[in-house]
């Protein structure tokens, strides 16, 4: 019986070398990255002046999703960044917003706010932070049970390295503008690691101040003129086309943020934490959480029709190229797999879409202040919100205050329902009682039961209308809405486990980590409600 026994195991290590884990087939190296605020068309018009090994090695050799979008609202980036490695939406996985209203605090409360934690690297509040808010898990946590990977999370943004990198990484780093360095907290480490300190001590932020942002290209090469309508400016400049400065900041290093030289400056940290933890090089699948900000920062400004959007996407190329190429040295791509997307899209200017025949608007900033007055009106004085602050969307009635004028929340939600439908700002208003009950019907709908938490979010939500950028503001531009301009975003798989191509299948942000998973030979996240496309996997 013995001999049969260890017969048996020498034929499953000659057909099965790996055995049945998936690990033979396992890449060295899952790298998931996230363009904050990347339009799905920015691939399509910026191609011509695209490297080869930049973007375009995972739209010419990868597997290309063109028909990519979030089916939630509200579209920012504290959701987006949740959400496409968790496969859930708002309402899975609780992240409603870069931040919300907490009802039991009675506070605002950021989306990875911590303040249980302290900083490491910094003293500042921006070190107070973790995915504790978070609920479930993402890719990185089933990878971290299934295969042991390291885990690392990166970006400017805290909320873009934490959210991605699920519960448990090995670290989450983030930029802290007021001292210009790298930061995690005592959530993931007591000290940061000697390769972040060494990186702290190039002083990198330091050396923007002064710098002069020109255009990459010849002038010709833009397509949209420089003097687009409703364009703000970067801090400390008052001209809105080009050349541009990185003024020095009273508040630290946090005006290169919106240039080129935020993504370099990522791209820097990204390769320093390759090298520094010996990314692939464990025997397994580790898995670096990338998130770019920089033009989110740089749309918000001046446009998805400007010159400045257009430049700063090119050099996000020539970054990633340097990525890609430094990894291909180190492990070889073909040993890679990479994942890519955006956490949203941008509304054009207000100014631009009116000059083009759009009803863009910035009217409605009035809005709570005069439906507080009405309110007042019809049911006497009284403090009818938990807060005046509308968040993305969001209304907090004060059931205090309801229960005391002995008022139906039902019949004061239907009131205000109507009220703000009748004044022209909005598309729709939903009850909290409809989406409980999943009475919220057509794609706008659908967006807003997906985004919403049964138990954080408000008692209703609004929906502006198309092109409308509530607020008052006469330039710049925003994002958050369910149509398409916010939710259309690229989607790209590369690497062994896809084949190469242009698919248009309907695919939704939340299907990336039921892919990826299904590619990888492991377990979906928890709160997973996606679907694995099939079709663009190799055989």
């Amino acid at each position: 019986m013995k001999r049969i026994v260890e017969i048996g195991r020498l034929l499953v290590l000659l057909f099965f070398p790996g055995g049945f884990s998936g690990r033979a087939e396992a890449p060295k190296l899952v790298l998931t990255i996230v363009v904050d605020q990347m339009r799905y068309d920015y691939l399509e018009r910026f191609d011509p002046y695209l490297s080869r090994n930049g973007f375009r090695l995972l739209t010419k050799r990868g597997a290309f999703m063109t028909f990519g979008r979030y089916n939630y609202a509200p579209t920012v980036t504290g959701p987006g960044h949740a959400s496409y490695l968790s496969g859930g939406g708002p309402a899975v996985h609780g992240i409603l917003g870069n931040s919300w209203f907490n009802r039991k605090t009675r506070r605002e409360i950021g989306c990875v706010e911590d303040a249980s934690v302290q900083g490491v690297g910094t003293t500042n509040s921006s070190g107070r932070a973790s995915p504790r808010n978070f609920i479930g898990g993402t890719l990185a946590d089933q990878l971290r049970l299934q295969f042991g990977s390291k885990v690392i999370g990166i970006a400017l943004k805290d909320r873009g390295a934490i959210l991605p990198a699920g519960k448990k990484p090995a670290g989450a780093y983030w930029h802290d503008g007021k001292t210009g360095r790298f930061v995690s907290s005592t959530y993931y480490m007591t000290n940061l690691p000697a390769w972040v300190e060494r990186f702290n001590e190039r002083k990198l932020p330091q050396s923007y101040d002064g710098k002069v942002w020109e255009r990459l290209l010849p002038e010709n090469q833009y397509q949209f003129s420089d003097l687009g309508v409703g364009e703000g400016h970067l801090d400390g400049e008052t001209n809105t086309v080009f050349n541009h400065v990185v003024h020095s900041s009273t508040n630290g290093f946090v005006n290169f943020f919106p240039t080129p030289y935020g993504d370099e400056l990522t791209a820097e940290f990204a390769l320093a934490a390759i090298d520094g933890e010996e990314l692939g090089r464990h025997g397994r699948p580790d898995m670096l959480c990338l998130s770019f900000s920089s033009l989110d920062g740089c749309g918000h400004k001046f446009g998805p029709y400007s010159q400045e959007v257009q430049d700063q996407f090119v050099r996000l190329d020539r970054q990633l190229e340097r990525v890609f190429n430094h990894l291909d040295r180190c492990l070889g791509l073909n040993n890679v797999v990479i994942a890519m997307t955006a956490d949203h899209g941008v509304a054009p200017n207000a100014e631009y879409s009116k000059s083009n025949g759009l009803d863009g608007s910035t009217e409605g900033g009035g809005f709570m202040t005069d439906l507080m007055t009405r309110l007042d009106q019809e049911y006497g004085s009284g403090k009818y919100f938990l807060t005046p602050t509308l968040f993305y969307g969001n209304i907090y009635l004060n059931h205090d205050t309801l229960r005391g004028k002995r008022l139906s929340a039902a019949a004061v939600a239907s009131f205000i329902r109507e009220y703000a439908l009748g004044t022209g700002l909005f598309q729709a208003c939903f009850t909290r009682e409809q989406l409980l009950d999943g009475r919220a019907p057509g794609w706008i709908g659908e967006c807003v039961l997906n985004g919403y938490n049964a138990e954080r979010s408000g008692d209703l939500v609004l929906i502006s209308k198309p092109f409308a950028l509530p607020g008052g503001g006469k330039t710049g531009t925003t994002h958050g809405t369910p149509y398409s301009y916010d939710t259309r975003v690229p989607i790209l798989f590369y690497g062994k486990p896809f084949r190469p191509g242009r698919y248009a299948d309907a695919f939704y942000v939340t299907d990336m980590a039921a892919t990826l998973a299904t590619a990888l030979h492991c377990e979906e996240p928890p709160g997973s409600i996606g679907t694995p496309c099939v079709r663009i996997l190799a055989p």
